[in-house]
């Protein structure tokens, strides 16, 4: 299900997309704007002035309040101008797809940083917005823009004939696309704010190291329940889960590294002579690293793991946690969760 999280900043190696600004009427008039080779196979024609570039960029930062708008100015880092626009130029809630349009700066063709920025968009509208299809089309006279299309690993379905209108006219357009489920790892580097997806091996030290704090939140809390330390028997416990086919890990990332993680696990109770059967989504484990909290993480996760128990036919999700945590249990209130049974002690 799509979550309307709009316009957010993305960072790749090279590039900053974010928000545009009323400021970047300059960059945007003076980078491509005003250059007809830029817009000979775009929608509208070169702008006459920064003026109309400015009146065009108040017209779009007035929509970054509506969550389902995504507009990204192509920020590059190596000089701080802004260099170009990539955008959700069509949007179909129904089926959970979205049409990607781009422009850049002529001076920067060439460089590779059209797929750069285009995987990076695409990794956030899978992993965040939680899209499945991303699809982009380009005139056929201009198969430069396929090329772009390819690197970051959508793939052609054909070519619609008199589809399009452009500043040369009608004309055949070229689509391509890329599902969530067949696209490859996005490259180190290049991640949303945040974005989340389930483990590779390759995060398991990351996690351990969250698990680890997430045991000092439990000793401190609990020191007569908890053990301190992080024995050999909890740090390669993590492997046995991650082999566990009814057990999931999702990880969320964050300033290019694994901030948080969730250890989900499918239980099933029999039916007794009380109850009935239960077969429902555990989450037995969850932290976020202590020094990234507060920027979304959690929410995002807790998200993604909602998504995941619908698509596989759960009809509830369920977690235990220590009274003591009242930071957390006022968070898990807040996403939706509800307290529908306790246990309680009784000091000696």
């Amino acid at each position: 299900m799509m979550q309307k999280t709009g316009t957010r900043t993305i960072t790749t190696p090279r590039l900053i997309l974010r928000r545009f600004r009323l400021e970047d009427a300059g960059d945007m008039y003076r980078n491509w704007a005003s250059d007809a080779e830029v817009t000979r196979y775009l929608t509208w024609p070169p702008h006459q002035s920064a003026e109309v570039s400015g009146m065009l960029l108040g017209q779009w930062t007035a929509q970054y309040e509506d969550g389902g708008y995504f507009n990204w100015a192509i920020q590059y880092k190596e000089n701080g101008e802004v260099i170009g626009n990539i955008s959700v130029v069509r949007l179909d809630e129904a089926i959970d797809s979205a049409e990607i349009g781009y422009c850049l700066s002529r001076t920067y063709w060439g460089r590779g940083l059209m797929p750069e920025a285009l995987r990076a968009v695409t990794a956030y509208l899978f992993d965040t917005v939680g899209l499945n299809r991303v699809w982009a089309g380009h005139d056929v006279e201009n198969p430069k823009s396929g090329r772009v299309m390819e690197k970051s690993g959508m793939k052609p379905e054909g070519i619609l004939r008199a589809f399009g209108r452009n500043n040369r006219g009608i004309c055949d357009m070229a689509v391509y696309s890329i599902l969530r489920d067949e696209r490859a790892a996005v490259p180190r580097g290049e991640t949303s704010e945040v974005s989340v997806r389930f483990a590779r091996e390759e995060d398991l030290i990351r996690i351990n190291e969250l698990r680890r704090q997430v045991n000092e939140l439990h000793v401190a809390g609990k020191p007569e329940v908890f053990k301190p330390g992080f024995p050999d028997e909890l740090r390669d416990y993590v492997r046995v889960i991650f082999a566990d086919d009814r057990k999931k890990i999702v990880v969320a990332e964050l300033d290019g590294t694994v901030a948080g993680f969730a250890v989900l696990n499918h239980i099933t109770r029999p039916e007794n002579p009380f109850m009935y059967i239960r077969d429902f989504l555990d989450v037995d484990e969850f932290g976020v690293d202590e020094k990234k909290r507060r920027r979304g993480a959690a929410a995002a996760m807790i998200r993604f793991i909602r998504d995941y128990a619908r698509e596989q036919g759960f009809g509830r999700i369920e977690l235990n946690m220590w009274e003591f945590n009242r930071g957390a249990l006022a968070f898990y209130e807040t996403a939706g969760f509800e307290t529908y049974r306790r246990y309680m002690e009784m000091k000696l």
